[in-house]
């Protein structure tokens, strides 16, 4: 089982390479943007469990991304690590008021960012871990506490948003979904979200939950609907 889901948002090849190997061995889900317009595509697709933001990128400054990202209600709480070698004192205040959670300056020492990164995600862990709650329908079981999946029995990973997709059709069970109530309850309307992008998410649900993908139903040019 994965320990969560990063999104590296980063334009030098090397740190790219080093990060990216680093981080799957520590079992982490990696996915990486080179500059900000991909990594505000990236965020389209699902939200991460935590971001690494350089500063000094081809078509812009992370500053502003961590400030946009922090308008947003669904990005609001996501941590952010600012890697950079921007390194002077008034930078990294900077970096920390307009909502950076850490800010780590280049050169860096891979195990001190592992292990920054472990520490963030506990933390977020210890004040986001809601009560125990367990949503099931026929071999599907989704603990919310734990942010695990099973189907029949055995474990399956899921990316946050084909979570949060499969938490909202659980809880709506043989009631027809429309895609503008997913984009308003999964993606909370922002980052322009299209319905090809909820298609996507939920092509890649049903593939993962195997034969019990085909509960979810296609409600044509309206939504979806998990059947029982």
């Amino acid at each position: 089982m994965h320990k969560g889901e990063i999104l590296l948002v980063e334009d030098d090849r090397s740190t790219v390479i080093l990060i990216k190997d680093t981080l799957e061995r520590e079992k982490y889900i990696l996915r990486v943007a080179n500059n900000l317009q991909k990594a505000k595509n990236e965020l389209e697709m699902s939200i991460p469990d935590l971001i690494i933001l350089d500063r000094r990128l081809p078509d812009g400054d992370g500053i502003d991304f961590c400030r946009e990202i922090r308008s947003y209600k669904r990005t609001e709480n996501v941590p952010i690590l600012f890697l950079t070698a921007i390194n002077g004192v008034s930078d990294k205040i900077v970096g920390l008021r307009v909502g950076g959670d850490d800010y780590l300056t280049k050169p860096f020492n891979i195990e001190e960012l592992i292990a920054r990164i472990d520490a963030m995600l506990r933390r977020i862990k210890k004040i986001t871990e809601p009560s125990s709650k367990v949503l099931k329908a026929r071999g599907i079981e989704l603990d919310i506490t734990r942010h695990e999946c099973k189907v029949d029995g055995g474990l399956i990973e899921l990316w946050p948003k084909e979570f949060e997709l499969l938490k909202v059709f659980l809880e709506h069970k043989n009631r027809i979904i429309s895609k503008e109530f997913l984009s308003e309850h999964v993606w909370n309307y922002e980052y322009s979200t299209t319905s090809r992008t909820i298609e996507i998410t939920v092509q890649r649900l049903r593939k993962k939950l195997g034969k019990r993908g085909n509960l979810i139903e296609t409600i044509k040019t309206y939504g979806y609907k998990l059947t029982l």
